[in-house]
């Protein structure tokens, strides 16, 4: 029997294994709720993890492993052949039929080369012989191929996940890890990750295999919901999301910035469409230097100031008075708010009514003043009745003392209830002026901006690191405490204050931030480099960088680093794949429409299975749309807004493209009167675009084709 039928074989075996092994889990979920009635929270934890099971092996039977290596650990007699596929699976006792690609073995998969090896386990370091290192090609539950190498960077290896449509590249990942991106994904739980990767690298892909990694070994110490991917907008969310169940981490937390910001706040908010904001930048329709200092730790810094001068003004130059009697006096309800312990403005407060109230009880002078005060009222008032009326409001107001110590009337006084964290972001720009040293047309810019979409109820991107700032200052937080690891994408659009704030909030948790500064669009709000970072929030992060673009062929990639490389942001290094020569179709503006539809229709006809038709702006954008359905071509335009896109024929923007790919990429308007090759927004929209092709990309001009790719 030659390999290929053997492996045919296996594969039948291992079949056959798994309907045993589902119908034994199926038999156990029945008999579960019976065996264990007696105990709820057992039964709920037990009848899940076997619902898992079950549900991993039946969306693991049309491919159940993809490798397949040969080990001889040194202290044993034995050759083990593993099988290597995205989820481990055991039979009913206890034998490992599927090796788990998160298992400490499997990285002699990604790592290793035949011979003498060794990997980390969690009981020592584990020494052997790897004979065999064998790709196995599964489709349909059939072998389509195998293949045995050295190294699962081989190129032949490669080809196919490489060659792959855009809608199955990201699956199939897993199966082709390369050795620089397994070890990012396996560094430890507990080291600060920052990755600068190119255009095409596997950002995305790592950053998820590194959840679904330390999901999988640290699962006896963290719980699913303890882990957190945080993309740039529910777009893309929801364009990952269909990858996590595959990686067994669809538990994981999934959300954008704003859900987090939103939820965290706790206040009803709005937020304005950061999409058309940078579209009205990019038009000139909008100024910037204002944005970027609300992003700045120098606003940071403005805010903490008025939040300090906030926080000693909550209480009240009058003191504690109730029914006209002063209590206590100003200073000395500040001198309890200085002495106690809280991590919050709203812990130092519930805690100063507390000890301010038990301090109240035990105070006889207390009781003297308001018993004086009593009998002053008394003589003043010849009236009985109403003597009556102010002798039962102090005889009440004794109870009350003698009760609870006046903690309600404390709290009120303390002004407790109406901290809200919008009305003082409001007071703080009113303000803001005044705070800063010096004049500038930026702050005054930013107190008349700010304050008109506070008052239109909407909230800029940039104004929600402050908000939630304030939040934190105010109340402290003790939802995300439980996070443990934090996967941040695309965080190259991240500003240094919304850094800060993260790190804060979420300050039991470990980082791994993965981002490619040539994307970086948003740069009126962004980080200037990693270092700002480094140095200012996240010291001793380790650095990595992911060099070789994965999504690209040569040709496509070449044409994209004279972009990068004339910005000053170096270049990518393509793998060994052609797709032909870029096409660069000079046509006239009245023909573009045209010219695109038969494009599309062309390709279509190659096969390709996902299109898109890239603008700078949304110019056009309908007009083709109409022309494409004409031709009955079915395809949809994406707006901000979207929340899916299933392949097929698409139109939008380059800044709505950013983190997505597709098999062929058509870029519309790629003048030089319209891609500036001297302004670096213009380069980096422009470079997002033309990395986005896997297969196909054409550049479409009227006029002059942009500078730097002339």
């Amino acid at each position: 029997m030659n390999d290929l039928e053997y492996e045919k074989q296996k594969l039948k075996n291992v079949e056959e294994e798994l309907e045993t092994i589902q119908e034994g889990e199926e038999q156990i979920l029945r008999t579960l709720p019976k065996k264990y009635s007696n105990n709820p929270v057992l039964l709920s934890n037990l009848m899940s993890a076997t619902a898992t099971k079950i549900t991993n092996i039946v969306r693991m039977k049309e491919k159940p492993y993809f490798a397949r290596i040969d080990f001889k650990e040194d202290k044993k007699n034995k050759k083990e052949k593993l099988y290597i596929g995205k989820v481990g699976v055991t039979d009913l006792d206890g034998n490992v039929v599927i090796t788990d690609w998160r298992a400490p073995v499997s990285t002699l998969y990604y790592d290793a080369n035949l011979g003498k090896v060794e990997y980390n386990a969690p009981k020592g370091k584990v020494k052997g012989e790897l004979s065999l290192k064998r790709q196995i090609i599964i489709q349909n539950k059939e072998i389509e191929d195998i293949f045995d190498v050295d190294s699962v960077s081989d190129d032949e290896l490669l080809k196919p996940y490489l060659g792959a449509n855009a809608d199955n590249r990201l699956k199939n990942i897993v199966a082709s890890i390369q050795s620089e991106q397994n070890n990012i994904i396996r560094k430890s739980i507990d080291k600060n990750l920052i990755v600068q990767g190119v255009a095409g690298s596997g950002k995305t892909t790592v950053a998820l295999h590194r959840i679904a990694y330390l999901m999988y070994n640290n699962s006896n110490k963290y719980k699913a919901n303890q882990f957190m991917v945080i993309g740039p907008n529910k777009f893309f969310i929801n364009y990952i999301s269909n990858v996590l169940p595959d990686l067994d981490a669809s538990n994981a937390v999934q959300v954008t910035y704003e859900e987090l910001a939103s939820n965290f706040i706790g206040e009803k908010i709005i937020f304005e469409d950061s999409t058309k904001k940078l579209a009205d930048i990019i038009d000139k329709k909008a100024t910037e230097d204002y944005l970027k200092f609300k992003s700045s730790l120098e606003y940071k810094e403005l805010l903490e100031k008025y939040l300090n001068t906030y926080e000693k003004g909550i209480i009240s130059d009058s003191g504690l008075v109730i029914n006209n009697i002063q209590i206590l006096s100003k200073k000395e309800i500040m001198k309890i708010y200085g002495e106690v312990l809280g991590e919050s403005v709203k812990q130092r407060l519930d805690m100063t009514a507390k000890v301010t109230s038990n301090r109240i009880k035990n105070d006889d002078n207390i009781y003297q003043k308001i018993k004086s005060k009593m009998l002053e009222l008394e003589k003043e008032e010849p009236d009985i009745d109403k003597k009556r009326k102010i002798v039962k409001q102090e005889l009440d107001m004794l109870k009350e003392l003698e009760k609870n110590g006046f903690e309600k009337q404390i709290k009120k006084y303390l002004n407790i209830a109406n901290l809200k964290t919008i009305n003082i972001y409001k007071e703080f720009v009113e303000n803001v002026d005044k705070l800063y040293q010096g004049h500038d047309k930026n702050i005054e810019l930013l107190k008349k901006n700010t304050l008109e979409s506070l008052k239109n109820k909407i909230i800029e991107n940039e104004d929600i690191a402050a908000l939630m700032y304030i939040k934190l200052y105010l109340f402290g937080n003790d939802e995300y405490k439980n996070i443990k690891s934090v996967v941040i994408d695309e965080a190259q659009d991240f500003g240094i204050f919304s850094y800060y704030v993260l790190k804060n909030i979420l300050s039991n948790a470990v980082f791994s931030i993965f981002g490619d500064m040539a994307q970086g669009i948003y740069s009126y709000r962004a980080i200037d480099g990693w270092n700002e970072v480094i140095d200012n929030v996240i010291q001793g992060a380790e650095y990595l960088t992911l060099k070789k673009s994965y999504r690209t062929s040569i040709e496509i990639m070449d044409e994209a680093n004279k972009i990068s490389e004339n910005i000053g942001l170096g270049r990518a290094n393509p793998v060994i794949r052609s797709s032909g020569p870029i096409i660069k179709s000079k046509v006239r503006k009245d023909e573009e429409i045209e010219y695109i539809s038969n494009r599309v229709k062309h390709y279509l006809k190659e096969g390709f299975k996902s299109i898109a038709i890239i603008y700078k702006d949304q110019n056009n954008m309908l007009k083709l749309n109409k022309k494409l359905k004409a031709l009955n071509i079915e395809s949809e335009i994406i707006y901000k807004d979207q929340e899916k896109y299933n392949g097929g024929v698409c139109i939008l923007t380059s800044y709505l493209s950013k983190g997505l790919e597709f098999d062929v990429v058509i870029i519309a308007d790629v003048d030089e009167n319209v891609y500036k090759y001297n302004n670096i927004l213009d380069m980096k929209l422009l470079y997002v675009a033309m990395t986005r092709a896997l297969h196909r990309l054409e550049l479409v001009y009227d006029n002059n084709i942009c500078k730097y790719l002339q």
